[in-house]
């Protein structure tokens, strides 16, 4: 129910399609009964240096004294290659001498206190100069429940920038996803809550991040993503061991599927089909495929009820030319892609969940006893 990221959970909420195309459908900005965690209270004034202890409940986003933290400092230049070395506490980057992605990319950070220590070299490009803290940035920002919990006066030039005790007002709650039509409808959680339906439920969205729930002039979210969530809970690490004298070695993969889906219009069970694939590791990996290993047979769709969940599995096979293991304790990782793709679209097909966990990882770790003496 979050922003899109590249960490993976061995609890993972999984892409949900129609079909085998990928929906994403409506995202949760953030959850019911809180407020944009991140909104900034007090920001660092004209001369850039915070000077405003955070309250209980806010976060002290720049240390006492410090500008707002790791601010990009140093870009990279037209030649593409990283020039300058950072100095005091500023962070490198990307190493000297590294290409860079483009001819923008940050090579150097301010670091923890927020002020440039470094001087750009060769084509680089100077963007704090050197002693500088960034007038106006980020000094306190709220917390847990996105309300301004710091106190007035702000220190020193500190400015306020969220009134004490309020929210900030009329912020994106919910967001449309990859089937780009809203399928939420506004205060489901709090039926007196003050937030905004945007985008008509069934209506089609400008784009997939068109807002279609605002959180209304107190700032506190009242509204849940509503449509398929699905939830996969993946194994630990599958150790496979490739025996002396043996040519493979597999391994049966067990996963769980669960559907905590959210709202009125849920249906009572969703379809679903489970796909895996090979991933990092070596093409011919997964096979056997069984949507729900609690019938006989291998399975290509599944159906599980609304809040309840159904085991799923599939084969793994290694080979040992595909894999050189020297030290037993030293084995060859590579990760099978997994995901869970909703069938059923009625209501009309959304994400609920947290679209960073679109393909979930099981992670092998293969050893092949055919490489050690």
């Amino acid at each position: 129910m979050t922003r899109r990221s590249t960490a993976c959970l061995p609890l993972a909420l999984l892409c949900i399609a129609a079909l085998g195309s990928v929906a994403r459908g409506d995202e949760q900005v953030f959850a019911p009964g809180t407020a944009q965690q991140d909104a900034v209270v007090i920001n660092t004034g004209a001369d850039g240096l915070c000077q405003t202890a955070a309250a209980s409940g806010d976060i002290q986003l720049a240390e006492l004294g410090s500008g707002s933290p790791f601010r990009n400092g140093v870009r990279c230049g037209l030649n593409q290659t990283a020039d300058t070395t950072a100095g005091g506490d500023d962070r490198q980057l990307v190493a000297i001498g590294r290409a860079c992605n483009n001819a923008n990319t940050p090579i150097i950070d301010t670091g923890p206190n927020g002020i440039s220590d470094s001087t750009a070299v060769g084509d680089d490009t100077q963007v704090i100069a050197p002693g500088v803290a960034p007038a106006n940035q980020p000094c306190v920002i709220a917390g847990a429940n996105g309300i301004a919990d710091t106190p007035d006066p702000p220190a020193g030039d500190d400015a306020r920038v969220l009134a004490f005790g309020t929210a900030t007002p009329n912020t994106t709650a919910i967001r449309c996803g990859g089937n780009q039509v809203a399928d939420t409808t506004a205060n489901n959680v709090d039926p007196s809550g003050d937030d905004v339906q945007l985008v008509a439920v069934g209506s089609p969205c400008a784009n997939a991040n068109t807002p279609v729930v605002d959180s209304g002039p107190d700032g506190i979210a009242d509204t849940r993503a509503e449509g398929a969530d699905l939830v996969v809970s993946s194994t630990k690490p599958v150790k496979v061991n490739i025996g002396r004298g043996r040519e493979r070695a597999t391994k049966l993969v067990k996963v769980t599927v669960s559907n905590r889906e959210f709202g009125a219009t849920a249906p009572a069970a969703r379809g679903y089909v489970l796909r895996a694939n090979a991933g990092s590791c070596p093409g011919g990996t997964v096979s056997q495929i069984d949507a729900d290993a609690t019938l006989p047979g291998l399975q290509a769709t599944g159906t599980v009820a609304r809040g309840s969940r159904v085991k799923a599995t599939f084969v793994v096979t290694a080979r040992l030319e595909d894999y050189t293991t020297v030290d037993s304790n030293a084995p060859a990782r590579c990760q099978v892609d997994v995901e869970a793709e909703a069938l059923d679209t009625t209501p009309d097909l959304d994400d609920a969940g947290d679209i960073a966990n679109n393909a979930a990882p099981v992670t092998l770790e293969v050893v092949d006893r055919n490489d050690q003496l």
